[in-house]
């Protein structure tokens, strides 16, 4: 365990200070031992990476927030420089080896520091225009002004943008908040005036400084915040019931689960072809895909049933239960709802073979995909159970039965916006470790943003 922290901290010097500050951080987060730990409560915690999407103005996720979690960087404030640096360096050595800027395209990823950590060596690892380096400050000193100086120039140096999270007005900050290019506004701490009258403030200073609202909780929160100006929204309204209502589609439902029956069963491709054929939009999108570049096909295929032997049953029923994700009115609801479900479908699908997790990497998709239908379609999941046959193993996950195929569901439920510790819990359950999570995670918002951005194009 020593050796661990001499690696975080680098060298032997003041190792009785560092033995100290590393035993206080595990008593908050205890980092991974060498050894296999066999109890969920003893799992590491503070490896697992959290994410939350970021909106912009047009209700689109512009980005993502990666920290250890936000409860335990609020107690990190107040514990010694030296255990934030610990922190810190936990963290970046867990997101610094994925690439997690250039796997997200045009979206940025926001990072949380603390001012110790401003120069940390592995910063360079996200030498980018998508990565920001957002800190938290607490009290900050005169005689630590100059530090803090230093490290936004070797931020700048490096090609990182950087930005702050307050939570009341900071006019001692001021030179570092007025040159910042992200502001993060902490709404729970404020009332509707508040938030307006801060939001004028740093407009009048920087036209092109960008504002954050976070930890909104409703849709009302949403929306003042909408109307004062902010340019970015966090929070657990995004994925809050709130006055929800299901966006219309231009896809007959009924008619996709009754050919997912069909194929599921067995029945021949002659008689699901009869079935689409008589839904002129499933059949145009069936033949765009098919005929797509990226199916690679020599010639143009015109018959439902040449299509579907082309696809194979596996891949067909795929293919055409992402369908049930198709809107063509939505909200920031269904925007991040649908690129939830598609990145938990990934996550759950790269899952298979590794630790106790099923073999079947189709099954896996499946389960993470119609794990989110019931919010969709604001239905409940027994009726809408009722209306597809999957196979058991899946069924029983979204049902709730205990088995392999529910505890990657739980994981793939966890990392979305659970705490460390109930990732870490998911995580020994399915028997691995925070590298292995950290990394599935991060691949499987990519392959969502990809798929997502080439159905806006199309």
């Amino acid at each position: 365990m020593l050796n661990k922290l001499r690696g975080l901290m680098g060298g032997d010097s003041g190792e009785t200070a560092q033995q100290a500050a590393f035993q206080k951080l595990n008593s908050v987060a205890p980092l991974k031992s060498d050894k296999k730990e066999t109890s969920s409560s003893t799992q590491e915690a503070s490896s697992f990476v959290c994410r939350e999407a970021v909106l912009d103005r047009g209700e689109h996720i512009a980005g993502y927030e990666f920290a250890l979690g936000r409860e335990l960087q609020s107690r990190m404030l107040e514990k010694s420089a030296l255990i934030r640096r610990v922190y810190d360096d936990a963290m970046l050595r867990n997101l610094a080896p994925l690439g997690v800027s250039s796997l997200l395209g045009k979206r940025f990823a926001l990072i949380r520091l603390s001012l110790t950590s401003l120069q940390n060596p592995l910063l360079q690892a996200f030498s980018n225009q998508n990565a920001v380096v957002m800190v938290t400050p607490g009290d900050i000193a005169e005689s630590e002004l100059a530090g803090v100086r230093s490290g936004l120039q070797h931020l700048e140096k490096i090609g990182i943008r950087h930005g702050w999270t307050i939570d009341r007005p900071r006019p001692e900050l001021a030179e570092f908040l007025h040159n910042a290019d992200l502001i993060e506004i902490e709404s729970t701490k404020l009332d509707g005036i508040q938030l307006k009258t801060m939001s004028l403030e740093f407009r009048s200073h920087q036209s092109k400084q960008k504002l954050i609202a976070s930890e909104l909780q409703t849709s009302d929160d949403f929306n003042l915040c909408y109307h004062c100006g902010f340019d970015y929204f966090m929070g657990p309204f995004v994925s809050s019931r709130e006055n929800w209502h299901p966006a219309k589609s231009e896809i007959n439902r009924l008619r996709v689960f009754e050919a997912l029956n069909m194929i599921r069963s067995g029945a021949e491709f002659d008689a699901i072809a009869d079935c689409l054929r008589t839904d002129p939009i499933l059949t145009f999108k069936l033949l765009r895909y098919i005929n797509s570049p990226g199916i690679g096909l020599q010639q143009k295929i015109n018959e439902i049933s040449q299509a579907l032997m082309i696809l194979g049953r596996e891949r067909f029923y795929r293919w055409l239960s992402l369908l049930l994700f198709d809107f063509t009115q939505t909200g920031y609801r269904e925007l991040v709802l649908n690129e939830q479900s598609l990145t938990r479908a990934r996550f759950m699908e790269m899952l298979a073979g590794q630790g106790n997790a099923p073999a079947s990497a189709d099954q896996l998709f499946i389960t993470g995909l119609f794990s989110l239908l019931d919010v969709m379609l604001d239905r409940p999941l027994p009726e809408v159970l009722q209306q597809v046959t999957l196979p058991e193993a899946v069924a029983g996950a979204l049902k709730g039965e205990p088995g392999a195929m529910r505890d990657a569901l739980l994981l793939g439920m966890a990392v979305e916006s659970a705490t460390p510790e109930q990732i870490a819990a998911a995580a020994a359950q399915c028997d691995l470790d925070a590298t292995q999570v950290t990394g599935i995670m991060i691949e499987a918002l990519a392959w969502s943003q990809q798929i997502i951005s080439a159905g806006e194009q199309s």
